[in-house]
């Protein structure tokens, strides 16, 4: 079973131009793109024309979550700051728009929490369970509203679970499925990633043969965080895991270590997975 790969551009934000990115990369066997998720930074049009002039197409957009340094606000769901609500709802209304400008199908939710609901195990960073499921379940109506939106632009909102380590909420691919039950749109999905899995699942390819109904989007980097083959990670049952499953959507790589020298590292990966 073939795959279409994309990757992020957010892996390569103030690394170089966006032009000579795409020109590295037009060596590679990629031809999908997903774009960073800052609607207010990014000259839409500019880069569109960009894209389009090294025959790029676009698989969707990359969510920013949390506190960013060019949000005015932190971009959290479970708080009780009001406005903090508004912002993020605003926030995920304009990628939308700008995912499907690009013509792009996905967008990435993630639940952050203010100072407020961050109670947990110090230690292990873990909230218990049940209390987890009770807050997200909360954000069901915002969430339903939300993929309302993202129906009328052909986009469909899949809900990332993070690793402990980023946030102690929404975890594992339990918590993001119960929230996806809850919110009941055809709109609002689930999207895995290897690295956070590999932190937080006690197996991934279980994890992706039980949530096959709603997995919609998955994203690919090693332990390390580096491109697939540069770690520990058994990619070779991920991809039987999703052949298995037929999964037919985009498989993004989000590495966040790249160097001058990550154009060979990406050509090194494809051709470890193709011998999968």
């Amino acid at each position: 079973m073939m795959f279409n790969y994309s990757i992020t551009l957010y892996s390569f934000k103030n690394w170089e131009k966006l032009e000579k990115t795409l020109e590295n990369l037009k060596q590679c066997d990629i031809k999908t793109l997903e774009i960073i998720g800052e609607p207010d930074l990014l000259d839409v049009k500019d880069t569109n024309e960009i894209i389009n002039s090294f025959g790029f197409s676009v698989s969707g957009v990359t969510g920013i979550w949390g506190i960013s340094n060019n949000s005015q606000l932190p971009r959290n769901f479970l708080t009780q700051d009001t406005t903090c609500i508004s912002y993020a709802e605003n926030y995920v209304k304009k990628c939308i728009e700008m995912c499907s400008f690009f013509g792009g199908k996905t967008f990435n939710i993630c639940i952050f929490a203010d100072p407020y609901f961050v109670k947990f195990d110090k230690n292990h960073r873990v909230v218990p369970e049940r209390k987890k499921s009770l807050l997200c379940r909360k954000l069901t109506p915002v969430f339903f509203k939300l993929s309302e939106h993202a129906k009328d632009y052909g986009i469909t909102l899949v809900l990332e679970p993070l690793n402990r380590y980023s946030t102690p909420y929404c975890n594992h691919a339990k918590n993001a499925l119960d929230i996806c039950l809850h919110v009941g749109h055809e709109n609002f999905a689930l999207m895995l990633d290897t690295f956070h899995m590999n932190i937080e699942e006690d197996s991934i390819e279980k994890t992706i043969i039980y949530t096959k109904n709603y997995l919609k989007h998955i994203h690919f980097s090693d332990n390390n965080r580096k491109m697939p083959g540069f770690g520990h990670i058994d990619f070779k049952k991920i991809i039987d895991s999703l052949s298995k499953i037929q999964y037919s959507r985009v498989i993004t790589f989000e590495p966040t270590f790249v160097t001058g020298s990550y154009l060979n590292k990406i050509k090194k990966s494809l051709n470890y997975l193709n011998t999968l």
